[in-house]
């Protein structure tokens, strides 16, 4: 059960003379300050309870608070650990009633309860430093021979711990630093970075006793992801480099330089990032024929196909930018860190004594660093002004200074391109964009029915089977239509939807 206690005044004298500020959390991703504080207690019958102290400086974030406790209140403890955050306001029966910032902050408030009573020593848990993947299909050794993995480190926590934990293992682990960032832009736009986490990157291997190699891939960076997120942008549409650089960069041209360049040498490659890998049996050793095939040559016919799950922590779950990777790539793969929430991996850094444990994480795109993606587009492709249209209406509110600085469905920033009558009356969204006319249409009344269909139904192409094809088929009245859980942009939120498949590998999503 829950017991839902009183809530605290973080300002109170109390509860500055108190242990319970050390011991809450501010719930993340909150625009508010939410605090929460969960406990265990056993109560009479020898019954799990929950005890649960919170406050925030905002209305509505302490009514949501409490509306979860008291949901949580009819669950178990182990029930409580179950429950899937994304879903979490669909089980409240809430999510239509609130926006997407407030389904969010329910799910991150869950997220920390859940985080509070797994770290708690009644639970009796095993410590975070013995958590570790099964590896059963995984053999450090053949014939006495360590298994040789090239990892991927960037500097960050993530990959840090990485290295670490596949040292403990018994891999013979060699460091890679991957430069792709873009000199000549960092040259307009501020001081580069990657300086700073190379010193990083050498400060973590020198501690762990491994040397560190850097390969320089800006060329290939150029031509295979900036030169295609330029002109996707142009036309229209928002491309998502991060997939871009995980399938044609991280996991593609590095693999083949190590094909190439470092043939027979490494088993497998190994990243920090946050999503698991179900095998069947051991995965291939990096100089299979066929291995660094760019068109899946090393995908055989009878080769067991490597599922891509999802990490267990909903937040950083990366499984999204690693859609576009090929089974010849996820065959040589390891994830070490997949399989553990990321106050778990911050443990770890603790426990090794990182030098960059108190790093914080890295945010944007992997080659623009602090660099606002805006100023990058700016630089390409320039300003062209042209006008905002009330989609509902057909008046101009507005002028933009290019329908690439626009994303349909967007409304942070596009406040500041309206004309101030028009401000006063949203909250505004993006909704459709014609590159052609030079314009970006937008509406006050995106939550209403006039855009149920525009909000719940779009087309898509290229349909890319990580597995190597779909399901069996799922006729439905002579079409072919399958029901997902599906992650649509990048986060915690799973949405189901039905896909039907057309020609030329395109399709239709109904939500």
């Amino acid at each position: 059960g829950m017991a839902w206690k009183h809530e605290i005044d973080f300002h109170s004298e109390e509860f500055r003379n108190s242990n319970i500020d050390k011991k809450s959390t501010r719930v993340p991703g909150c625009v508010a300050t939410v605090h929460v504080w969960a406990t265990i207690i056993e109560d009479d019958d020898d019954s799990s309870l929950v005890s649960i102290r919170g406050n925030s400086d905002a209305i509505v974030s302490k009514g949501l608070l409490n509306l979860l406790s008291q949901y949580l209140s009819t669950k178990t403890v182990e029930e409580v650990l179950a429950l899937d955050a994304s879903t979490i306001t669909d089980q409240l029966r809430v999510r239509k009633a609130l926006s997407q910032g407030r389904n969010d902050g329910i799910a991150n408030m869950l997220q920390v309860i859940q985080r509070q009573l797994s770290s708690s020593p009644e639970l009796l848990l095993e410590e975070t430093a013995d958590v570790e993947p099964s590896t059963d299909h995984l053999k450090t050794k053949v014939n006495g021979q360590t298994k040789k993995v090239a990892l991927l480190l960037s500097g960050g926590v993530d990959s840090s711990v990485a290295l670490h934990l596949l040292l403990r293992q018994g891999y013979s682990v060699t460091p890679f630093y991957l430069k792709i960032w873009l000199e000549d832009e960092m040259a307009h736009l501020g001081e580069c970075p990657w300086e700073d986490d190379v010193d990083t990157c050498q400060q973590v291997c020198n501690q762990a006793g491994v040397e560190l190699e850097i390969i320089s891939l800006q060329d290939q960076y150029h031509e295979r992801v900036m030169q295609h997120t330029l002109t996707e942008a142009a036309q229209g549409r928002t491309p998502n480099p991060d997939i871009l650089c995980n399938s044609r960069v991280k996991f593609g041209c590095f693999l083949d330089y190590l094909a190439d360049k470092r043939a027979g040498e490494f088993d497998f490659i190994a990243s920090g990032h946050y999503a698991q890998l179900q095998r069947t049996k051991e995965a291939s050793p990096l100089d299979d024929e066929d291995a660094a095939d760019g068109d899946g040559g090393g995908d055989k016919d009878n080769a067991e196909p490597v599922r891509l799950r999802r990490a267990p922590d909903p937040v950083k779950d990366q499984s999204y930018f690693l859609c576009a990777l090929q089974q010849f790539q996820l065959q040589k793969l390891l994830f070490p860190i997949g399989h553990l929430e990321k106050w778990q991996v911050r443990e770890l850094a603790e426990e090794f004594q990182l030098p960059n444990r108190h790093r914080p994480d890295s945010q944007g795109l992997c080659f623009l660093g602090k660099v606002k993606f805006s100023d990058f587009l700016n630089i390409h492709l320039g300003i062209k002004e042209g006008e905002i249209i009330d989609a509902f209406s057909g008046e101009a509110i507005g002028r933009h200074k290019g329908v690439w600085y626009h994303t349909v469905g967007q409304r942070k920033g596009i406040g500041k391109s309206l004309f101030p009558l028009a401000t006063a009356k949203g909250p505004w969204y993006v909704v459709a964009k014609d590159p052609k006319k030079n314009i970006v249409y937008a509406s006050n009344q995106y939550d209403e029915d006039v855009f149920a269909q525009a909000r719940s139904e779009f087309h898509v192409e290229n349909i890319h089977w990580i597995a190597g094809e779909p399901p069996s088929n799922n006729d439905r009245d002579g079409k072919t239509t399958f029901q997902f859980d599906m992650k649509i942009r990048h986060g915690p939120r799973l949405v189901v939807g039905n896909l039907e498949l057309l020609e030329d590998n395109d399709g239709i999503i109904k939500l």
